[in-house]
């Protein structure tokens, strides 16, 4: 059996942030799910992604608005997320002014 990779990802968002800007961020991170390919077979390597707005009323967040769960086959693909994937490395340097 193999164990699937998960990646959490918390995301703080700027207090003035407009929600024009988060729409299309958060469409933007939703789309990697199909738009983070291999490079040898050009398919669609993440196995699945959810994502939701933390709504629970206990007073750990820290400022955490919204939260993401990336599952990947193997450490690799992860690797290759998160140090190689033209596609996901342009989407942090344009999510960074917004966190």
């Amino acid at each position: 059996m193999t164990e699937v990779i998960t990646h959490i990802v918390l995301f703080k968002y700027k207090p003035d942030i407009t929600w024009s800007d988060f729409e299309k961020h958060f469409d933007i991170f939703m789309a990697l799910k199909s738009k983070c390919v291999k490079p040898d077979t050009k398919q669609p390597y993440m196995k699945s992604m959810k994502a939701g707005k933390n709504r629970s009323w206990e007073e750990f967040n820290k400022g955490l608005t919204h939260g993401f769960v990336l599952e990947f086959e193997n450490q690799a693909d992860l690797d290759y997320y998160l140090t190689e994937d033209p596609v996901h490395l342009e989407f942090s340097r344009n999510a960074a002014p917004l966190m």
